[in-house]
């Protein structure tokens, strides 16, 4: 007689033998291990991966956080050996960031684990592969995820400031697969299940002798090139860039005697696949083995959130989408995304509210042009700056994206459908200069109090370095948000995203989005520190100094001090921030505002908080302050 307790357990892929043994399994084809806490839902790649090779009739394990025991037992020993392969990837975020702040300071809390307790390794694709090749003997291993991915080829490293090898180098795994991983994975499975060569498929990236290198391909900078001189990450950016297409020629890198071959990405997956995929029993909730821990706090923002499309044609200097879910926008059917809205209206825990219907850029859902659509790349100009492309057809588009939010908010049992994905304001306007209707919508029924938008800075050069449109069209934006607030007679804001540190950003230009912010009144609470990620753009602004695409010299603030004063002079409220704040208007010879900064109201109510709270400290008996260990 099977148990609830069983019945839970075999709704999820097993993470241990008893898992599988409530599935009446005694062996498995496919072990996933990722950095990641197990939660089945489909923002979380291991889970996606996982579910999709299930749907074609393999028996995959999910071999989640190999380091925390369980009930005595190691973590790599509550899954047995794998039949075909072991699949790893770091987790849903680069090991690096996850473990380490943008100032190289180790964080405490991994919210992509159990209890949100920090443990993942450093460079976990390295760690893990390397296990796994100890423990599964003779069956290959294959990484992946957004940590190996944009590491595909040698790399500049923020953390070792120095180039690395590929990971696929370092980490000896038997292939690397690129991008959104589900054909290649799928085709992967076939071709071992069957005895077949791994090498030559699409998405992928593989080792060669020198030999095998095939003509024709492009031979990029090898790593012993790159270390020697940093300028040749120019030419690699500028390969990867222009082979970024089905029809793109391979990229070849040498390291040593050996070659990575980068091979070019499937063509966009058609609507039907798509669909399939988000089609899959996902139970949106984390494996029950971690609510003793407390469960898996990264779970909570995304799990009443529908995922209506991928990919983003922006090409923002620092974002890597780019090169892993591609430029064009793979966007679901409509009667997918309702049939996971009735899922969602039926689910026992649902409260009505639907968190966020969107994606990368929320308003990208539909969007796209016949270049793009065959995944193919204008090079010749970009899609959104200075302004979007004609070709785009953003006003029947937009139309689109407005039907669906209609048909999700009037669906039984949906109380509200909220946009809280980034929302492209330079798109909201149609060909004849006005609002879109897509906008009345927005601010109408979908801004669950605040709109988030990221103008990322207000200096009109750092913008360009970014690849961001000019401060001014987010003015106007924002004076027609107000304008269409006050004639709803909504109280909802706008909530702002700013980068600091970013290559391109001098102290006057960081002194620029200060005084925007002043005349505002606004100091965000939490401010974006850049970071230099691989296989971007301003990776390669900040290690060369130049911009890739342009050719021009681009300024670097690299110095600790300096970013930390550009830091303050976003989140000038904040009391820590006063001295730095004052440092940098004073090394600007900004002496007009700094009168204006020290009596601002708010400035001043902190500082004297603050010497308040340092008396108090002052005036406590020194036992108060000594630790109590019993």
């Amino acid at each position: 007689m099977t148990t609830g307790a069983e019945k839970d357990l075999a709704a999820f892929l097993p993470r241990t033998r008893a898992g599988m043994a409530a599935r009446g399994w005694d062996e498995l084809d496919i072990v996933l291990v990722t950095g990641d806490g197990y939660v089945d839902h489909p923002s979380f790649g291991a889970a996606v991966i996982g579910r999709v090779l299930e749907a074609e009739g393999y028996r995959v394990g999910i071999l989640d956080c190999p380091e925390i025991d369980d009930d005595g037992v190691s973590g790599w020993d509550r899954l047995p050996a794998p039949k075909l392969f072991a699949g790893v990837t770091a987790g849903t975020i680069d090991s690096m960031v996850t473990n380490y702040t943008a100032a190289k300071k180790k964080r405490r809390v991994d919210v992509y684990r159990p209890g949100g307790e920090a443990g993942r390794p450093n460079r976990a694709t390295i760690a893990y592969t390397a296990k796994a090749r100890s423990l599964y003997r003779g069956v290959p291993v294959i990484a992946g995820g957004l940590e190996a991915g944009p590491r595909r080829l040698a790399y500049w490293d923020y953390w070792d400031e120095r180039f690395r090898r590929s990971i696929l180098v370092d980490s000896k795994a038997d292939l690397l697969v690129w991008g959104m991983g589900e054909r290649q994975i799928i085709e992967l499975a076939r071709r071992i299940g069957a005895g077949e060569p791994l090498g030559g498929l699409a998405g992928t990236c593989e080792i060669v002798r020198a030999e095998d290198v095939p003509e024709g391909a492009r031979v990029v900078p090898s790593f012993e090139a790159l270390a020697e001189d940093d300028s040749l990450l120019v030419d690699l950016f500028d390969a990867v860039r222009e082979e970024n297409s089905p029809s793109s020629k391979i990229l070849a890198q040498a390291h040593g005697d050996r070659w990575v071959l980068q091979h070019p990405p499937a063509p966009p997956a058609p609507q039907d696949e798509v669909d399939r995929w988000f089609d899959l029993p996902f139970q949106r909730e984390w494996h029950p083995d971690h609510t003793a821990r407390g469960g898996i706090a990264a779970l909570e923002p995304v799990r009443w959130s529908v995922n209506t499309h991928r990919g983003c044609m922006a090409d923002c200097s620092f974002c890597s989408i780019t090169f892993h879910q591609g430029r064009s926008i793979q966007s679901r059917s409509e009667e997918s995304i309702m049939r996971e809205v009735t899922a969602l209206a039926e689910h026992h825990d649902f409260r009505g509210t639907i968190t966020d219907v969107g994606g990368p850029t929320a308003n990208m859902y539909g969007l796209g042009c016949k270049l793009l659509e065959k995944g193919e790349a204008c090079l010749g100009r970009d899609c959104l700056t200075p302004d979007p492309c004609p070709a785009l057809r953003l006003d029947k588009t937009s139309e689109g994206y407005r039907r669906l939010l209609a048909t999700v908010r009037e669906h039984k049992g949906v109380k509200h459908a909220f946009v809280s994905s980034g929302i492209r304001y330079d798109m909201l306007k149609g060909k004849d200069g006005r609002m879109l209707p897509l906008h009345h919508d927005l601010v109408e029924n979908h801004v669950p109090g605040r709109m988030k938008l990221a103008p990322e800075h207000a200096s009109a050069e750092v913008l360009e370095v970014m690849n961001k449109p000019t401060f001014d069209v987010y003015e106007e934006y924002e004076e027609e948000y107000r304008s269409k607030c006050e004639e709803m007679g909504r109280d909802q804001h706008l909530v702002n995203y700013f980068i600091v540190g970013h290559p391109g950003t001098t102290i006057q230009a960081a002194i620029e989005l200060f005084e925007k912010l002043f005349e505002r009144n606004y100091s965000p609470e939490q401010v974006q520190e850049f970071l230099p990620l691989p296989m971007t753009r301003a990776n390669v602004q900040y290690v060369c100094g130049v911009d890739p695409i342009t050719r021009k010299d681009v300024y670097v603030p690299r110095r600790e001090r300096e970013r930390k004063i550009q830091k303050a002079l976003v989140r000038w409220k904040a009391p820590e921030s006063y001295r730095f704040v004052l440092e940098g208007l004073e090394s600007a010879g900004r002496d007009d505002l700094l009168a204006r900064f020290k009596g601002h109201p708010a400035v001043r109510r902190a500082q004297a908080d603050a010497r308040r709270s340092r008396k108090q400290k002052a005036a406590r008996p020194a036992s108060m302050d000594l630790d109590t260990c019993g």
